[in-house]
Order: C-alpha cells, then sequence, then structure tokens
C-alpha cells in the first residue's frame, strides 16, 4: 500500500511536533532538578565526586561547584560517539585544575550494574557512571532521549542543557572555565 505524499508530509509532521513536545518536559536553563537518589559507583569514582563509598547519593551530594550530568544510554550510538570528546573535557579539566570545582558524572538509564561494569573496564568512560536500571532517575528528568547533557550547579539548578550529540566541547570547556574561576 502506497500512501499520498500528503499523508506522508502528516505524518512527518506529526512526528516533529511529538518530539517538539517530549523535549518541552526536560529539563532547560533555570530549572533546578527534582530530588533523586543514584546508587554509588566505585571506591574511585566515589572520592573523586566526595560522595560517601557505598550509599545512594543525590546530585547536591557531589563535592563541587557544578557538575556535569550526562543521561546516556548504554546501547546509544551518540552516547558513545559523544564519549571521545567528553573523556577529553574530563582530561582538559583536570589539566586545568578545574577538577575539584567541575566534575562530571553520567547516568546510564536502564543500565544495569553488569553494563555500567564493563564499560568502565574497558576504559569507555574516563569520568564515572552510575546505573539507573529502574529509570526513576531518568522518569523524574522528564524521560530525555540520549544523550542529554546538563550543567548543573550545587543547588541543582541547570545551567545548562543540551540534548544530542553536542560537538563544540571547545565552548563548553570555556562555559565550565568561565563558571569555576
Amino acid at each position: 500500500m502506497r500512501l499520498s505524499p500528503l499523508v506522508r508530509l502528516l505524518a512527518a509532521l506529526l512526528l516533529l511536533a511529538s518530539a517538539a513536545a517530549a523535549a518541552d518536559g526536560l529539563p532547560k536553563e533555570g530549572d533546578t532538578l527534582p530530588a533523586f537518589t543514584m546508587p554509588a559507583p566505585g571506591a574511585k569514582d566515589c572520592d573523586y565526586l566526595g560522595i560517601a563509598r557505598g550509599k545512594p547519593f543525590g546530585l547536591k551530594d557531589v563535592k563541587a561547584k557544578f557538575i556535569v550530568f550526562e543521561v546516556i544510554g548504554v546501547y546509544c550510538p551518540q552516547c558513545h560517539d559523544q564519549v571521545p570528546r567528553f573523556n577529553d573535557l574530563y582530561r582538559r579539566l583536570k589539566k586545568a585544575r578545574l577538577d575539584d570545582r567541575v566534575k562530571m558524572l553520567a547516568l546510564a538509564a536502564g543500565g544495569y550494574p553488569a553494563e555500567v561494569e564493563y564499560m568502565r573496564s574497558q576504559g569507555t568512560y574516563a569520568f564515572p557512571i552510575v546505573t539507573d536500571q529502574d529509570f526513576t532517575a531518568h522518569k523524574k528528568l522528564g524521560e530525555p532521549k540520549t544523550p542529554f547533557t546538563m550543567i548543573v550547579d550545587a543547588s541543582g539548578k541547570v545551567l545548562w542543557a543540551h540534548l544530542g550529540v553536542e560537538q563544540n566541547v571547545d565552548a563548553l570547556f570555556k562555559r565550565l572555565s568561565d563558571l569555576a574561576r
């Protein structure tokens, strides 16, 4: 069965409208994130984040003025495309000695502990990843597609948000440098 061009156009417009409506519910600049907890990562990552080992934590518990908080999918090809850029950002923050004021953290929406541990053991992510296997935090964040990245301050206020692969890591590094100084 062939669809008429008008039906195909209407279907495409409906799809675009539903994607725009879904993005409307996502955290945006100026919003304050809802409270949610995440399971503790490994000891080394807990130390980096400044959180208690082995205990669930919230973003407010992270010892930093700012957090680059990324929602990822374990099997998301765009997330895997973005990770080398963000690993570079992580290293640049460390080299610039901004890593005491700016931390990076990924939330694996739907990710199981074994999947996240495998990614960490393979060196896929240089910075901490926590699981969200039942999508609890993901739902509280408006169920964003992945990758969805935010810069959040210590109070949970969103200073910047981006849906999709962030291509301009230089601009993101500059933004973080300006914030942290």
